[in-house]
């Protein structure tokens, strides 16, 4: 798609994403949308970055040659971009037909929304939760102990029934949001001292914090596998969310809050570690599982 004549880009981060980047972008052409694809490869190595090169060659491809995260990958792939809409879009989904169309109609009946999210569903066709409250010591509470469900509203969910209606919300789900660039290049891109996780979070914050909106809206249906990539590595990743939400804390919360998360961290590690010696002894998991954890656990710590 000749840039010039594209009325939205669309942005996609691959890592190892061989087996869904395909579905992914044939989805975009059915969106409703004359749009420009940028793909930033994050150093795959499985073969999506060939497959873009072969099967989509009017999408403009970027090679990182190391992983470099999603923000900072992200933001490279935002500066090949130049529509007054930028649609963010995880490598794991697919766009309902209609999609960047209804996102697209949406932002610009809303001129205060700096970002607008899709309803996103399951492979069967439930509703994944998209829409959450910024982080409160109640949801780390839930994080570490398991004191509510992980869809109830205490942990920071809207109601399953608010997802029938377009609303304002705190942040969305980072799979697929439809940008204002205005807002953005206001308040600066995704922060890339967020590896992985809480780089929309603190985007919307910063953006609600300048007086922008964050907007639902269920006129646009997207599918979302969720964490293809980061389900290989659990510990990993689990490391890195609490080093981001640790991050997020120290940002935009003050001290005694940041020391109350940390407090929860200290028992929450200690909790995890009896719970993991247990299974041990039961013979759940492995010796290598168990020094995989117990790594993990000293990054929360120190996060």
């Amino acid at each position: 798609m000749d840039a010039t004549s594209a009325q939205l880009s669309v942005v996609v981060v691959t890592y190892r994403s061989n087996d869904t980047i395909a579905e992914c972008l044939e989805s975009i052409t059915a969106g409703g949308v004359a749009a420009e694809i940028v793909v930033v490869d994050n150093a795959s190595g499985d073969g999506s970055a060939e497959i873009v090169r072969d099967r989509f060659p009017k999408a403009h491809l970027v090679t990182n040659s190391t992983n470099e995260g999603f923000a900072r990958a992200a933001n490279r792939g935002w500066r090949e971009t130049r529509t007054p809409f930028v649609l963010l879009l995880n490598p794991d989904t697919e766009l309902r037909p209609g999609a960047t169309a209804a996102l697209l109609e949406f932002a610009r009946s809303h001129p205060q929304a700096a970002l607008v999210g899709p309803r996103i569903e399951n492979h069967d066709g439930t509703l994944q939760h998209s829409c959450f409250l910024f982080p409160n010591l109640t949801m780390v509470s839930t994080g570490f102990f398991g004191l509510r469900p992980l869809d109830s509203p205490a942990n920071g969910r809207y109601r399953p029934q608010e997802y029938d209606r377009a609303h304002e919300v705190e942040h969305s789900l980072g799979a697929c949001l439809m940008v204002r660039r205005e807002a953005a290049e206001q308040v600066g891109l995704l922060d890339e001292s967020f590896y992985m996780y809480f780089e929309e979070t603190d985007w919307c914050y910063r953006l609600r914090q300048a007086g922008w909106q964050n907007w639902y809206t269920p006129a646009a249906t997207v599918v979302h596998r969720g964490a293809h990539s980061t389900s290989r590595e659990p510990e990993r990743m689990s490391a890195e969310f609490h080093r981001s939400q640790a991050r997020f804390y120290r940002k935009h919360y003050n001290w005694a809050t940041y020391l109350a998360l940390k407090a929860f961290s200290l028992v929450g590690v200690g909790y995890w570690t009896a719970r993991t010696g247990l299974s041990l002894l039961r013979g759940r998991v492995s010796i290598s599982t168990v020094w995989r954890r117990l790594a993990s656990y000293w990054v929360v710590l120190w996060a």
